[in-house]
This record gives structure tokens, C-alpha cells and sequence, in this order.
């Protein structure tokens, strides 16, 4: 993980405007800059580097990139400090995002003292003002983002691990469906056996935190699941190798799904790993 803080943050810019005002190959800069501020010239460039600030232009000389041009538009240090701090986001991607989501005092909690006194220094570590709480507000969407290409990568792990093991125990390629679309119900269709080709649909649910994560099951899914003849639940417990399946039939999961009453409907249920414990097992997948 890069490490930041307001003295790198001060030594970056400071390395812009040499950059801007005074054209020089990087190796100048070295030389000439043993320190900028307090932090040592190596740890500024390569900090400025990493976060895509500078580059080298045509001529070889150390110049601004666009991003770096942005920064040095930016009038006001706590300005300035914002729109590192999110450029330090959009590129490193720390995992203390996420507490954006639980609101600013799990970030300050979470994000550890260097990065805490980037908040504090670009007036972000309390204030109700219309420009601090539009930061805020810009954070929770990029830890949202985050967190739905988490799950997504998870998601898809789960569907690969579905096609192999597929694939081995009917000896039949089965089909990739969500790759080409989502509004079908499930994610796979492969085959009942290798002695059976009557169609078997397949919703496949994989969970990072194993037994104590859970699925989520929308009722565009349950209704798919319930007009099939042959339709399966894939749970997938991808929390360390190796990888557990568990494998349900519709009426396994319907212990567990509601039922509308009155004038409400439901529309998703969460269901957690946990209910199936013992119906988890190890099964033989490729690398």
C-alpha cells in the first residue's frame, strides 16, 4: 500500500510546480532536491509517479499530466488536499473505503493516522458545510463502487468454479449465461447428468466470508427457480482454498424464501451460508 500523508501530499505539489516552472529531466530533480519539505526527494517522486502526477514528456523532461494539472488549478490547501485525497483513492483503492459507508467517524476510525490527518487538514474531519458534505457524499460512491465490483468479482468466481465443476461431473461444456445476460434468472445451464440431457438451470452464490456470509435471492430468481422442472443452487464458500460447493434443489431453498401477504410483496431475501452447513463440501475443480 502507498504510503501518504500531508508531507507527501505538500512535497508532490511542490515537485509540480518545479516540474511546471523549470523543465528538467527526473534525474535533475534528484540531484538538485535532496528533500522536499521533510520527505526525501526518492519518496516524492516515486509517490508522484504512482499516483500518475508527472510523467516524462517528448523531450525527456519531467512534466505534469493532466491530473497534475488539475492539482496545480486548485486554489486553497484544504482544496488542494481533497482532490489528492480522492485521486489517492481512485488509484490505491484501501480498504478503509469501505467504512465510508457507516459515515465520516468510521473512515477517521479506519483509515490510520496519516491519511486521519489528511482529513483533519483538509477541514473534513468535521464541518456540516455544503463542499464537505458533497465530499462525503462522493465518498460513499466511490466505496459503493468498490464494493459492488467486489461482490462482482466474487459473483463471477463462483460462476467459474459452477462451469468447471459442471463441466467435470456430466462431461458436457455447460453454458455461461449471465455473461450474456442477466435477466434470465440464473447463471448456468448445463445438463441433469451424463446419462440425463434434459436442461438443468443453475443460480450460483458465492460469498467471500464463507459461513458467515450470506446470499442474496430476488424474487425474479425464485420464480425462475420454481417454473423449471430441473433447477439447482450453487453456493460457493470461496473464504480460503479449498473452495466448498454446496448444492440445493428449489425445495431446499423454499424453507427459506418468503411468502407476499396482505397488500406487501417481497422482492429480495437474504439467506445466510450458515443454514446449509453441513451440506458444504470440497469438490475436485482445476486451478
Amino acid at each position: 500500500m502507498l504510503r501518504f500523508s500531508p508531507g507527501i501530499a505538500q512535497g508532490c505539489h511542490e515537485l509540480l510546480i518545479l516540474a511546471k516552472k523549470h523543465p528538467n529531466p527526473a534525474p535533475y530533480f534528484l540531484s538538485a532536491f535532496s528533500t522536499f519539505g521533510s520527505i526525501a526527494s526518492e519518496k516524492i517522486f516515486s509517490t508522484a509517479q504512482a499516483m500518475r502526477w508527472v510523467c516524462t514528456d517528448d523531450i525527456g523532461n519531467l512534466a505534469p499530466t493532466v491530473e497534475g494539472e488539475r492539482l496545480l488549478n486548485i486554489s486553497g490547501y484544504p482544496a488542494l488536499l481533497r482532490q489528492m485525497l480522492l485521486d489517492y483513492i481512485d488509484i490505491e483503492r484501501p480498504s478503509w473505503v469501505q467504512s465510508a459507508l457507516s459515515g465520516r467517524a468510521k473512515v477517521l476510525h479506519f483509515a490510520g493516522a496519516e491519511i486521519g490527518q489528511i482529513f483533519v487538514e483538509a477541514l473534513l474531519a468535521d464541518g456540516v458545510d455544503s463542499d464537505t458534505v458533497a465530499f462525503w457524499d462522493t465518498l460513499a460512491a466511490r466505496a459503493r463502487g468498490l464494493k459492488d465490483e467486489r461482490q462482482n468479482q466474487v459473483g463471477r468466481l463462483g460462476e467459474r468454479l459452477t462451469l468447471d465443476y459442471e463441466t467435470r461431473r456430466t462431461g458436457k461444456a455447460a453454458k455461461w449465461i449471465s455473461i450474456e445476460s442477466n435477466e434470465d434468472g440464473y447463471d448456468v445451464l448445463s445438463v441433469v447428468s451424463d446419462s440425463d440431457s434434459r436442461k438443468l438451470s443453475i443460480e450460483v452464490k458465492a460469498s467471500s466470508m464463507g459461513l458467515h456470509g450470506a446470499f442474496y435471492l430476488t424474487v425474479n430468481e425464485w420464480e425462475r427457480a420454481q417454473e423449471t422442472m430441473t433447477h439447482a443452487f450453487h453456493l460457493w464458500d470461496v473464504s480460503k482454498a479449498p473452495y466448498a460447493l454446496c448444492v440445493l434443489d428449489v425445495e431446499q431453498v423454499a424453507n427459506h424464501v418468503p411468502t407476499d401477504c396482505g397488500l406487501g410483496t417481497w422482492q429480495t431475501v437474504q439467506v445466510p451460508f450458515a443454514a446449509f452447513r453441513e451440506k458444504f463440501s470440497t469438490p475436485l475443480i482445476s486451478d
